[in-house]
């Protein structure tokens, strides 16, 4: 190991956005874990409110800025780092670094770049260079061209061919690449590639539209040892962006020898570019020609490399950690947590699979162009996880849609033409569509001329419908039960089909001993660990998972990150798992979003990837009979179903809807207080806004902005309000009492509400008192009057901050949208040392 670094200066991932959401902030919370066993000190520059990495250092260490070139090189003038991390902090972080290392700052201040040499940062993000390296490295690459004006970028597109690929070299954000069938959307295009591009320069490439996309994810020692963790097989093809993409994991449809062959290029690639850590490397695969070509490299942690994680369980950023230290993989050794007695020297092999499905934003963002594309739109996912592919396929279909009682929506008042366009056109109900086509008698040649899907997928979503027909024809019936759940239905499904009620079904499952049984998730298959924390159901006759402990806390997760309050539950739900362990408690986390912090193995004694769905639920307590379960406040079937059958529910965090008592639905001055039967914690009072200015309704405030702009007096009428209020009206736990100015300049009182999670978040970094586990400890019946009435809130301080949502506006070519709370993709915070503090209206 490296032992000349003692400090390193991590790169955070900065606001959840289209493109990254909290997979960055996990994989970090993982390295810095690593680090701090290995005696390292770890310092991280973050502006994310919801990132649970920055609870895990030191007040000292830790830096809520914005994450600039500016920022990054004070603080490195100032903490003299020895090395730098870039490779959890995505495209944003390595466009940072670029820069330092560009105007000399990292030789002169001797600091160290991780996982990445110095020359290849330079070549990573420049399409031009790096199909030139990849070439030297005998990776076969498509045809490329840079250009810096639009007069270069039409004349060279006439030369390749409609459609062509545009590209921006050295982005500062995470773009896509822009699909252009002709010259009008070439110079939209490329227009848009020249102002992401640090060069103001992009490359016009040949399109290979239609082809297989296969993700590969590897990592690499400094001695040149590499394992291969994963391979991701889009089910869309190439032409619709990864990020939206059906993904399987293991490839299904790829022979021996096209796995070997793209094993082999992803190795040589790594070599030649001498990255140690994570790796992502893209291909496009023409399986009829036996040809492919590499089309994308990512020697940092991504939406890919989480799934690989949470699909192997091989705890790919942990390990990777050691590496960026000059640890050989022989010599990696895992936390207890992971019960793994091997090295890290160990090459997957899984015995289910794994599909992830997009989660996209146009139920909350309706006028925004709902077709999928080469440009990301999807906000989040959900993964499946089974036996087969029909199993994990339906899982991740029935995490994706969020229907209360486990029911699929149906496509079937669209037109045959309608079908046809969007088998051709898809949009984000694409897999519906498949399904939907299939159903109406379309043959599997067919829809994969339309389409490109390779027709092994049809086959298996052919062979779900031949299992729904069945259950439909045999009403009741033990077989088409037993056949129905082992193929993934869930027992809402088949209760809609039989026109009963899920508990019936389940009866039924019970007297005839169709039952779950719990599989393990990890690296071995099986063979080499036996004691997992991460576990599926499926239905058959060995039961790996039993209960944990008679001391045991459920906690359902919100599934796949959404819009709106969703951007912050991760967070929350990974604090409440650190108190419950805190609190003596054995965690059981149950949850699909793939990129989820608290899915991780080390966040909770034990991880249950399965549908966020009744039955799923109650499967789960009946093996593990929890003391507790903790269920979201926007869950509302499910928390009144839960109670109806006697179980021990906790809502938390708190239903913002039935909690929520207004006056009027305006707002300019919000009181956040921490109420307890014997006390009334002031924490907060701040002025609320819209992100341009005065919110006319309450759904527009995305800004607070603290200390809030009224004086002394005024302050002291605004806490004895709060006081009388709740004398009057009890309640316990966060709320937020609204105030709006009258026309005499007289604050008057608007209403109460929950406190939101963005703004949960916002008071954490502000008074550095822990409010997410202050709850739980309250729900638990933990909280110590005494100790409420010593917290150090100081409720007259001056110090300036505020916390801003950010949207996806851009990303949608939607600029100029006024954002509103259930439209916030994340959230970004400041203080008053920062220019972020008064600057521009952000619309991203």
């Amino acid at each position: 190991m490296d032992n000349t670094i003692q400090k390193i200066l991590i790169i955070g991932g900065g606001p959840t956005e289209v493109g990254h959401e909290t997979e960055l902030d996990a994989a970090c919370l993982q390295v810095i874990q690593a680090f701090k066993k290995l005696g390292i000190r770890p310092l991280l520059i973050d502006n994310n409110p919801f990132s649970a990495a920055l609870e895990s250092v030191q007040p000292t260490n830790m830096f809520i800025q914005a994450i600039t070139v500016e920022n990054v090189q004070r603080i490195i003038e100032r903490e003299q780092p020895d090395a730098i991390l870039p490779t959890v902090g995505g495209v944003l972080a390595i466009s940072v670094i670029q820069e330092l290392q560009e105007n000399g700052v990292l030789a002169d201040n001797g600091v160290q770049t991780l996982g990445i040499p110095s020359d290849a940062l330079m070549d990573i993000n420049n399409p031009d260079r790096l199909n030139r390296i990849l070439s030297e490295a005998g990776a076969p690459v498509i045809a490329t061209e840079t250009v810096g004006t639009l007069d270069e970028a039409v004349n060279v597109a006439a030369q390749i061919g409609y459609p062509v690929i545009v590209k921006p070299i050295a982005p500062r954000i995470d773009t896509n690449r822009i699909l252009c069938d002709n010259e009008a959307e070439l110079i939209s295009a490329v227009t848009r590639g020249f102002a992401w591009s640090r060069f103001k320069q992009c490359v016009i490439e040949q399109s290979i539209v239609g082809y297989k996309e296969v993700e590969l994810v590897s990592i690499r020692d400094v001695m040149g040892t590499q394992v291969l963790v994963a391979g991701l097989e889009n089910i869309d093809p190439i032409g619709i962006h990864s990020g939206d993409s059906m993904v399987v994991t293991p490839t299904l449809t790829l022979s021996n020898a096209e796995y070997q062959e793209l094993r082999d290029a992803a190795f040589a690639i790594n070599n030649q570019f001498n990255f140690t850590g994570v790796v992502h490397t893209h291909f496009a695969l023409h399986a009829s020609q036996d040809r492919f070509y590499v089309t994308k490299v990512t020697p940092y942690n991504d939406r890919g490399t989480s799934l690989a994680a949470v699909a192997t369980g091989y705890p790919i950023a942990y390990v990777a950690a050691n590496l960026y230290l000059n640890q050989k993989i022989t010599d990696v050794r895992l936390p207890e947590i992971y019960h793994f007695k091997q090295t890290a020297l160990l090459e997957p092999s899984l015995d289910h699979v794994v599909v992830r499905i997009p989660i996209w934003p146009f139920e909350d963002i309706p006028n925004a162009d709902q077709h999928l594309g080469t440009v990301m739109k999807s906000v989040g996912s959900t993964i499946g996880v089974g036996r087969s592919m029909e199993e994990a396929i339906l899982k991740a279909l029935r995490s994706s849609q969020f229907s209360p009682q486990d029911e699929l929506p149906s496509m079937s008042d669209l037109s045959d033409t309608q079908i046809i366009s969007q088998l051709i056109h898809p949009l984000s109900s694409r897999i519906l569509v498949l399904i939907e086509a299939l159903r109406r008698g379309y043959q599997v040649d067919e829809l994969n001329e339309l389409t490109k899907i390779d027709p092994f997928y049809f086959v298996k979503l052919n062979h779900i419908l031949t299992i729904e027909e069945q259950i439909r024809q045999q009403p009741m019936d033990v077989t088409a039960l037993q056949q129905g759940r082992y193929y993934g239905f869930g027992d809402g499904m088949i209760a809609r089909i039989w026109h009963t009620d899920i508990d019936t079904v389940r009866a039924l499952g019970q007297s005839n001993h169709i039952l779950p049984t719990y599989k393990g998730i990890e690296p071995s298959a099986g063979e080499l660990l036996h004691s997992p924390t991460s576990y599926y159901s499926t239905f058959e006759f060995e039961n790996e998972s039993e209960q944990i402990s008679d001391q045991s806390v459920l906690v359902l997760g919100r599934g796949g990150n959404q819009l709106g309050p969703n951007a912050s539950a991760d967070y929350f739900t990974t604090e409440m798992l650190k108190q419950l362990r805190k609190s003596g408690y054995k965690t059981i986390i149950m949850n699909t979003n793939p990129n989820a912090g608290s899915l991780s193995a080390t966040a909770s004694d034990k991880q249950i990837i399965d549908p966020v769905q009744l039955g799923d639920i109650m499967n789960v307590i009946e093996i593990e009979h929890p003391v507790k379960i903790f269920v979201p406040g926007n869950r509302h079937y499910l928390t009144r179903e839960l109670r109806n059958r006697h179980y021990p529910v906790s809502v938390l965090p708190p239903d913002q809807e039935k909690r929520t008592h207004l006056e009027t639905n305006h707002a300019e001055i919000g009181l956040d207080l921490f109420v307890t039967p014997g006390h009334i914690v002031p924490i907060l009072v701040s002025d609320l806004q819209s992100d341009q200015g005065l919110a006319t309704t309450l759904d527009q405030i995305t800004l607070m902005r603290a200390p809030a702009s009224i004086d002394e007096t005024q302050l002291n009428r605004l806490l004895a309000h709060a006081k009388e209020y709740l004398a009057e009206h009890k309640r316990t736990g966060m709320v937020q009492l609204l105030y709006t100015n009258d026309t005499t300049n007289q604050l008057q009182f608007a209403g109460i509400r929950p406190t939101r999670l963005t703004t949960i978040a916002y008071l954490n970094k502000v008074t550095g008192i822990n409010w997410v586990r202050m709850l739980v400890r309250q729900a638990l019946g933990e909280i110590r009057e005494d100790l409420i009435a010593t917290l150090p809130v100081d409720i007259h301080s001056t110090r300036r901050s505020q916390v801003r949502g950010t949207f996806p506006f851009k990303q949608l070519q939607l600029p100029d949208q006024l954002g509103l709370t259930t439209q916030e993709v994340g959230a970004r915070i400041s203080f008053e040392s920062l220019p972020e503090l008064i600057d521009e209206p952000d619309n991203k």
